[in-house]
């Protein structure tokens, strides 16, 4: 089973809203929420990754202020895609530029975190709803 090392962010705003995505078309675990973010390449750190992976995906800069924590779960049965593992690494993040444009995702909207539940969230990221 293929493993990898991934890093989402939490970003949260002044309301205390965090940023959610919802995984587009054509993917695996498509149609599900998560925390943005993306695969760890090689010679790269966590924060690196983090900072990498929203301005590739939604166009803006984040600084990554705490790491909270990692769950490592593994994928099976996803119709066509091959089972898979991945750590996910969730860092707290702060947008410092830019307007989260989607470009891979389906859908996002900032939730409260009381409300994080009610979405059906990547088993890997469940953990840091908690």
């Amino acid at each position: 089973m293929k493993h990898y090392n991934v890093v989402c962010a939490l970003i949260e705003n002044e309301q205390g809203e965090i940023f959610c995505t919802r995984r587009g078309p054509g993917r695996a675990l498509e149609g599900y929420w998560e925390f943005p973010g993306g695969k760890v390449e090689e010679n790269e750190t966590y924060e690196e990754t983090i900072v990498r992976e929203i301005k590739e995906e939604l166009n803006s800069l984040i600084e990554p202020i705490e790491f909270i924590g990692s769950s490592t779960y593994a994928y099976k049965d996803l119709g066509q895609y091959p089972d898979f593992s991945i750590t996910l690494y969730a860092y707290r993040a702060k947008l410092i530029s830019g307007q989260l444009e989607l470009s891979e995702h389906t859908e996002s909207r900032w939730v409260k975190k009381e409300e994080l539940k009610k979405l059906k969230f990547a088993k890997a990221d469940e953990p840091f709803i908690k």
